[in-house]
């Protein structure tokens, strides 16, 4: 059930409308959304996760959000603002040529898209919303990119307080969960898109699971370096889930 296609018809039920990238999507990792549209039927779940968006892209898509009148909103964007903020020409291109963006990414550019996104669902609907901190790359916590997700995440922090909405720290409950260092490092080359084609190879083709997957790489709560597998996952279905009882 996505944003874009989904029409609801004389619906009682109160809606909840989780906006992100593929990390919410969930066709590459856990698909965290779906398993609570499974085990609450009380809500109506859409899932508003499209693939490699950059918060610009969900800027784009807002209409499809508001039009839904929910009652509740989940974000959790920016790990492709992220990503593509890297000096990396292939991956900046890549994301330019892709996502059609406008410009190269940037965290500048991350701080004033995630304002306007959040500005923009504050003044057209009523929902109670809560925007989450982005969960690590890798595992490795002294990576370098460790501290460039962080820094994206001091914003995320100031936008919540600055909008007085939720926040779910998916990071610190990384933080929580990551007990040893000896996994395989996350990588800016080719590699990146090359451990998400071969977890999707063997979860869809070969039935491992998302955990299973990411032990090729030492990762705890990750199958690709990127993406949550079902350890991870839950960390972020069970906040949510939280935030939705309040």
């Amino acid at each position: 059930m996505d944003a874009h296609s989904v029409n609801l018809v004389n619906n009682d039920k109160p809606v909840v409308v989780c906006c992100g990238d593929s990390i919410t999507h969930g066709h590459i990792g856990y698909d965290w959304v779906s398993s609570l549209r499974e085990k609450d039927d009380s809500k109506i779940y859409i899932n508003a996760g499209v693939n490699a968006d950059l918060t610009w892209n969900l800027n784009q898509r807002a209409d499809d959000i508001i039009k839904h009148n929910p009652d509740y909103i989940t974000i959790l964007i920016g790990t492709n603002d992220a990503i593509g903020s890297q000096p990396v020409k292939l991956i900046q291109d890549y994301y330019i040529q892709t996502k059609n963006l406008p410009q190269t990414p940037s965290i500048d550019w991350f701080e004033e898209q995630i304002e306007i996104f959040v500005d923009e669902i504050k003044k057209n609907t009523s929902a109670k919303i809560a925007i989450t901190t982005l969960p690590w790359l890798g595992e490795q916590e002294d990576a370098t990119i460790i501290n460039v997700i962080k820094n994206h995440n001091k914003i995320i922090k100031r936008i919540a307080l600055k909008y007085d909405i939720s926040i779910i720290d998916l990071f610190s409950k990384f933080k929580e969960k990551i007990n040893h260092n000896d996994s395989v490092p996350y990588t800016t080359s080719e590699l990146r898109r090359l451990r998400g084609l071969r977890a999707v190879i063997l979860y869809y083709v070969f039935g491992w699971s998302w955990n299973r997957i990411g032990m090729k790489y030492k990762l705890q709560l990750l199958c690709d370096h990127i993406h949550l597998n079902e350890r991870g996952g839950s960390l972020i279905e069970n906040e949510v889930k939280r935030f939705l009882s309040k």
